[in-house]
């Protein structure tokens, strides 16, 4: 029943025609205006039609309406402003055009970096009731000290939640299958047509209708309410069936823990959106997880619904009635699961997370994807306040810098009778003006630069900025506010010109006047010298990050994830890992091959408290990690002490540890540990050897002790090293031996040095768009400093002419006047270059690896600067100088 609701044009609009118009005029107008919006909507979408119907109520405005004496005044000022306007653009054509290109490229970034962080910070806004939607955080400390705090719960939380307390409505539970098993799905059941898949969760039926699914086929209160069925997102629809109706098809699933379900397409869901802090593209039945068997005895739905002591692998959310404390509901839950724990010291907090809060919040364990670095955007947000600060100084000083050849123009109004306040009236109506042109140049830069934006700053839609009316509101009195007060200043210079001195050709520069200029390219540089501070700061420590030395060598190591369809190996062939690198050791090509749990490049997930004794007092918070021998050759990760595993038997209960663990053991010599007896949690096992410590994850973060053992099971990541040759031979032989050893599974690789890189993507994405924005920056302030140097060419002519008649040269004139921007340039220095570098120092902080702060930081931003003032004030007075003299006197 929506499409009968009566389609609203934008009411300013209307307004604007009732206001300027004829009230049977506005009537007529009105009329063939909103008949056009109507089938534009259909159309066109409301987005243009709404912007069309503005240009088209725009220009059928009269400005007469005679009713009011008050509105005819008004009308009629406007009227004129809007002419001496356009004139004034059209006799200034080069002012013109510079004014509109400085505000609109500071727009356009603006809008760029506004959109992005408005886009970030605005996270599952379209869940519906998204206020009244919690994630169940939960927090493990012993003796108030955190052991870990993680975004998923124990399975009965959320079943509990809704059957105990009145205040939850509702709840569901997702099960991230794709990050927890390798899974595979196919088209049948021989396993041809398949795919492995990462977006896969197992959700109860609610979840569908809560999340808001905009469903294609199905409906979202019941697809998900038996066991074995499942929804598709419209990509793997086109992806699966090649867009055919997917509903009562088959697909199998498997995963690396064997499960083998055939699930059948109970509906079709529109791509989840990108603006989420979950993503998936399949979503099975919840119950299916109650058929599947389970290790330790008890039944499957008491594992994955009512287990308080299982493990911590579901995602729950709970939604709540309006207006309903959520602190109460998360303490009655921290009572129910701490009732069972037996441990002295353990107890577990609760935090009941706001969906629209998770993606700007800290980071915790098992979050579906990276959360937003509000400090990163914080400062995006200021680089673009920065770059639009310096376009409306530009403005200011490019008006003021012309401001001699409208002089004689205002001397003029006031002769015939103009008044201060109609001149200022004038001079803002043209500030507002030009800031509105120029944001709707800017729209126009920005529209065609989305795509490239749109690879650093990523958002899902071009105009998602504009979808909601008080954001554009909110824009639009930026644009307005920006107008009137870069209008100011502008306004009040050229209003106060006296009619007698300027109609005889004379005017001087108050020393107010003066100051305001001098500040204003204080502000200018002092900007410019903070951005590339802040830029060579980002270049030089992502440069660090990427080449610096790691401790191993990832280059050449190609990575194989564990197949997730292990059901169509037959039984004499289960020992895969022995048969693969069996047929990869005769290759020519393969140097060496590992398998481990933990890839590098990865968050080490697993950790073990390890001790020379099983006193808990002396514990050392360690992170774990298994591995098959030759892992350690591979990588080729230096021994400082002890040997290498020589194989999962022999060295079963063996460890190696690297030299940080050592340290934290007590141990100042690394060979002081080797076979010493180590406790680790429950059990003893021996050293055997030590490592040097190498980085596992990346320069961002510390290295950390480390226990390796060894075991052949439950390795998930097939390491082999190439030696050279044609990569693409290589890689087609070692896809023959997959094929032969893990049939049924797609052949999907990657190299280790790629994804290493993957760590430092925010880093590289944040480096880029400071980088670029930073560079409009500078670029629309040389222009500010080019137009300023213009200024002072002009109001110092007489100046010029007179020391070229007394034989003064040209280099001699430069030099006087490039004296007073040196002065101005080494102040913003003085000023900028601290502050700078107390930002800069303040975010190179938060890596534990970093660069320092040599003098290039001191010298370099300043010297750019400074460079750049020389050469615009230097060309702009040798043009100058090289005019007749007497010309220049005459102007005067």
């Amino acid at each position: 029943m929506e499409n009968n609701k009566p389609i609203a044009p934008p009411k300013f609009a209307e307004w604007l025609v009732k206001l300027f118009c004829r009230k049977d005029y506005a009537e007529e107008v009105l009329g063939d205006v909103h008949e056009v919006y109507c089938w534009r909507i259909e159309e066109k979408g409301k987005t243009v039609a709404n912007l069309r119907y503005f240009l088209d109520a725009f220009s059928a405005i009269r400005l007469l309406k005679i009713e009011n004496k008050t509105t005819v005044k008004l009308n009629f000022l406007a009227m004129i402003s809007l002419k001496v306007t356009l004139r004034t653009f059209m006799c200034n054509k080069s002012q013109t055009v510079t004014n509109l290109f400085g505000l609109a490229c500071g727009f356009m970034v603006f809008l760029a970096i506004f959109q992005y962080v408005s886009f970030e910070k605005n996270y599952d806004a379209f869940i519906p009731d998204n206020e009244n939607l919690f994630r169940v955080n939960s927090t493990l400390k012993r003796d108030s000290l955190l052991v870990f705090e993680t975004a998923e719960a124990v399975p009965a939380i959320g079943r509990n939640a809704y059957e105990l307390l009145p205040q939850v409505a509702d709840y569901f539970k997702l099960f991230n299958s794709g990050s927890e098993n390798n899974c595979v799905i196919s088209l049948d059941e021989q396993g041809r047509n398949s795919f492995n898949e990462s977006g896969i969760m197992h959700a109860t039926a609610h979840a569908p209708s809560l999340l808001g699914l905009r469903m294609i086929e199905g409906d979202a209160e019941f697809v998900l309410d038996e066991p074995f069925e499942v929804i598709i997102s419209k990509s793997l629809q086109l992806k699966y069936f090649q867009g055919a109706s997917a509903v009562g098809k088959t697909i199998t699933f498997d995963d690396d823990d064997e499960n083998h379900e055939v699930l059948t397409v109970s509906g079709v869901f529109e791509d989840f959106p990108g603006d989420s802090h979950l993503a998936f593209d399949m979503l099975v039945s919840f119950k299916t997880l109650y058929t599947r068997e389970t290790k330790r005895g008890e039944t499957a739905k008491y594992r994955y619904d009512e287990d308080w002591e299982g493990a911590h692998d579901f995602l729950t959310y709970l939604k709540l009635s309006p207006g309903t404390p959520h602190e109460p509901i998360a303490t009655v839950l921290e009572e129910n699961m701490n009732a069972p724990i037996t441990y002295p010291g353990y107890a577990y907090q609760l935090n009941l997370k706001p969906v629209k809060a998770i993606h700007t919040s800290a980071a915790v364990r098992e979050e579906v994807k990276t959360v937003a670095d509000v400090q990163k955007l914080n400062t995006l947000l200021i680089l673009g306040v920065f770059v639009l600060v310096l376009a409306w100084v530009n403005f200011i000083n490019l008006t003021t810098a012309t401001a001699l050849g409208r002089a004689k123009e205002t001397g003029m109004r006031k002769v015939l009778g103009g008044t201060r306040k109609q001149l200022i009236w004038q001079f803002l109506f043209e500030s507002v003006l030009t800031g509105f042109i120029a944001f709707a140049v800017g729209i126009l830069f920005f529209s065609l630069s989305f795509n490239y934006f749109n690879e650093f700053l990523p958002v899902t839609e071009k105009w998602y900025l504009f979808n909601e009316f008080h954001t554009t509101l909110l824009i639009l009195g930026i644009v307005f506010v920006c107008g009137l007060v870069a209008g100011i200043y502008p306004a009040f210079v050229l209003s106060g010109f006296k009619p007698v001195t300027v109609l005889k050709g004379v005017f001087k520069n108050s020393g107010n006047g003066l100051l305001v200029r001098k500040v204003l390219v204080v502000l200018q540089a002092g900007i410019s010298i903070f951005l590339i501070t802040g830029l060579l700061a980002i270049v030089k420590q992502v440069d660090y990050m990427l080449n610096n030395d790691l401790g191993m060598e990832p280059e050449q190591v190609l990575v194989i994830a564990k197949p997730g369809n292990l059901n169509k190996i037959t039984d004499e062939d289960r020992d895969h890992k022995s048969l693969f690198k069996s047929l990869l050791s005769s290759k020519s090509f393969v140097k060496d091959y590992a398998v481990t749990d933990a890839l590098p490049g990865s968050v080490l997930r697993k950790g073990k408290d390890i001790n020379l004794t099983e006193v808990e007092d002396n514990e050392v918070k360690s992170r774990a990690i298994f591995v098959e021998y030759d892992y350690f050759k591979l990588l080729d990760i230096p021994f400082v002490a002890g040997r290498d595993f020589r194989n999962t038997v022999v060295d079963e209960k063996s460890v190696v540890l690297n030299e940080s663990a050592v340290k934290a053991l007590g141990f100042s010599d690394p060979q002081e540990v080797v076979d010493q007896r180590l406790y680790e949690g429950d059990e003893w096992v021996n050293i055997i050897g030590v490592i040097s410590d190498y980085h596992h994850t990346s320069l961002k973060n510390q290295v950390v002790p480390m226990i390796i053992g060894t075991r052949s099971w439950g390795l998930d990541y097939h390491l082999i090293k190439i030696d050279g040759g044609s990569i693409e031979k290589s890689l087609a032989e070692v896809e023959e031996a997959f094929n032969t050893v893990f049939p049924g599974n797609p052949f999907d690789y990657y190299f280790l040095d790629e994804h290493f890189e993957q760590n430092y993507a925010e880093e590289q994405q944040f480096g880029r768009s400071f980088g670029f924005f930073a560079l409009i920056a500078i670029l629309i302030a040389s222009i500010g400093l080019y137009s300023l140097s213009s200024f002072i060419t002009i109001s110092r002519s007489k100046e010029i002419g007179i020391r070229k008649v007394l034989g003064a040269r040209s280099s001699s004139i430069v030099n006087h006047l490039n004296k007073d921007f040196l002065i101005l340039i080494l102040l913003a220095a003085f000023v900028a270059t601290p502050l700078s570098l107390w930002a800069v120092e303040g975010w190179l902080d938060s890596f534990p690896y970093r660069i320092g702060l040599g003098l290039m930081f001191f010298v370099v931003p300043g010297l750019v600067i400074l460079m750049v003032s020389l050469t615009s004030v230097s060309f702009k007075t040798v043009v100058a100088s090289r005019v007749n003299p007497i010309n220049l006197l005459q102007r005067e």
